[in-house]
C-alpha cells in the first residue's frame, strides 16, 4: 500500500497494465506500417524495407501489434506463425531472431506462444529507429 503520493516509487505504480504511450507509439510506426481497418493487416510502407537486420523489423512489427491491440481491443503480440505468414522475413531468420530477442529480454513471449514487445521499450525502439546516428 501506498503510504504518500510524494514517495518516489509511486511514479512506477499504473492502475492501466495496457499504459503505453499511444503518441510515443505512433511516432514510432507511422515511419513503418499502416494497420488496415477492416482487415486489421499491416500494410508496411518503405521505411520498413529500410530497417537494419530482422531483429529491427520484428520489434517493429510487434509494436505495431501492440498498437493494434490498442485500437481494436485484439490481444497484443503475434505468434512465430503469424510473424512468418507476413512473409517480410524467411522463416529460418523469423525463428532465430525471435529466439534472440526473447532470451535478449527485449521481447517477451507468453504461455500461448505469442510474441510481444513491452510497452516500456518503445522510446528506446523510437530513438534507435528515427536517429541514424545510434
Amino acid at each position: 500500500m501506498i503510504k504518500s503520493s510524494k514517495d518516489p516509487l509511486a511514479s512506477l505504480i499504473s492502475s492501466d497494465v495496457k499504459s503505453t504511450d499511444r503518441q510515443k507509439l505512433a511516432e514510432l510506426l507511422k515511419l513503418f506500417l499502416i494497420i488496415d481497418r477492416e482487415s486489421k493487416e499491416f500494410a508496411f510502407l518503405p521505411g520498413f524495407e529500410s530497417l537494419d537486420g530482422n531483429a529491427a523489423k520484428i520489434e517493429v512489427i510487434l509494436a505495431g501489434a501492440k498498437a493494434r491491440s490498442l485500437l481494436f481491443d485484439m490481444p497484443d503480440g503475434m505468434t512465430q506463425g503469424e510473424i512468418i505468414s507476413l512473409a517480410v522475413l524467411a522463416e529460418g531468420s523469423a525463428k532465430s531472431t525471435l529466439k534472440r530477442l526473447s532470451d535478449g529480454h527485449k521481447i517477451k513471449k507468453d504461455k500461448g506462444g505469442r510474441y510481444s514487445v513491452p510497452g516500456h521499450r518503445i522510446p528506446g525502439l523510437i530513438k534507435q529507429f528515427t536517429n541514424p546516428n545510434l
